[in-house]
């Protein structure tokens, strides 16, 4: 199987090398709490920081839902998609020069739009940054702004606009995350006939593909472009999304009850975060879990901050006084803290 946990060590770098930098890495790893990607800071080269919006109204905007992504697209499908190579074409794009991407699609099904005439396709995007002579496939730079992304290899949910071109589509929005990678293997679809088909197929895909992140172990198959795949946790913010916070918080405590014990933790940790206080001890026990990632445990010690009780305090405390032997559960330890203090001070408010 391909499917790689996304920041699953803090070690991964993007194919694009970061500089050394404390404030980078906290921004970064601000943006890992919400389920957004991670790297780790490494290095310096050239830094190259782009945000989002850098020409205001004129540029691509990330779209961070599926609803979203829906609207604007003009075609809905799920495709299998080969590895996307550069097509020599370099774009000018919100302020910055693109490499321009390309990839060969076989379509399985279409959600939205009109199907094209052959289930054949090809999809054009772009990378964040273009190729300099002597990069050497390797293009340098630091990066702080939405996720970005193309299409990975593989299946993916994709969100397109038609061209000029019959049969050639471009992502929905250039540069930014925009298509969701799937599981290789299809789940089982309920009846086409059915009036919630499309509901029920993405939710199903989206599943398949978190549980599916569990079970690879964290191996990042070449990808072409250094675009991590996504973590369990961004499949599990998809879900509760689409489906609203209710009907989320309901589907999520059903899988929750057959999925495998990591993915179980996580569910719990988004869970808790909704105020369903009878999976806070799941989060303790991720807290404490040595084997577990350092910034998975630091998501659990946030959530135990803001949402935790009086059995929180004492492993809170436990994480504080161990021992902090590298960069990454130092960053740990420090979020641990805060949370212990503001798990106090919000106790000691409530019993006044």
């Amino acid at each position: 199987m391909r499917r790689a946990v996304l920041a699953a060590s803090w070690s991964r770098a993007k194919s694009a090398l970061l500089p050394s930098s404390r404030s980078l890495a906290q921004k970064l790893l601000n943006e890992r709490r919400i389920g957004r990607r991670m790297w780790k800071a490494s290095s310096f080269l050239l830094v190259l920081v782009l945000g989002a919006g850098a020409s205001g109204d004129q540029g691509p905007s990330f779209l961070p839902n599926i609803q979203a992504r829906w609207d604007a697209s003009d075609l809905v499908c799920i495709g299998n998609a080969s590895s996307p190579i550069r097509t020599g074409i370099t774009q000018f794009i919100d302020g910055a020069n693109r490499d321009q991407l390309s990839t060969e699609v076989e379509l399985e099904r279409c959600f939205k739009g009109q199907d094209p005439r052959s289930s054949e396709i090809r999809v054009l995007g772009n990378y964040v940054a273009a190729a300099k002579e002597g990069d050497q496939g390797v293009i340098s730079f630091a990066y702080s702004g939405p996720p970005t992304g193309f299409v990975h290899r593989g299946r993916n949910l994709l969100f397109l606009r038609r061209g000029p071109v019959p049969d050639e589509f471009a992502v929905t929005v250039p540069i930014y995350q925009t298509a969701i990678p799937l599981a290789d293997t299809p789940p089982e679809y309920p009846p086409a006939t059915s009036p919630i088909f499309t509901k029920v197929v993405l939710i199903k895909e989206l599943e398949n593909a978190m549980l599916d992140t569990e079970s690879t172990g964290g191996v990042n198959i070449d990808q072409g472009f250094g675009d991590p795949l996504p973590s369990d946790i961004e499949y599990i913010d998809y879900v509760l999304d689409y489906l609203g916070t209710s009907d989320g918080i309901a589907e999520l405590t059903r899988l929750s009850d057959t999925a495998p014990l990591a993915i179980q933790r996580d569910i719990a940790v988004k869970l808790l975060d909704h105020n369903q206080i009878e999976y806070e001890s799941s989060v303790i026990s991720l807290l404490l879990d040595e084997s577990a990632p350092p910034w998975k445990r630091g998501n659990a010690a946030l959530v135990l901050g803001r949402h935790g009780s009086h059995a929180a305090l004492d492993p809170l405390l436990r994480v504080v006084s161990g021992p902090a032997e590298t960069d990454q559960m130092m960053m740990f330890h420090n979020e641990a803290g805060s949370s212990l203090v503001s798990l106090k001070h919000r106790l000691g408010a409530l019993e006044k």
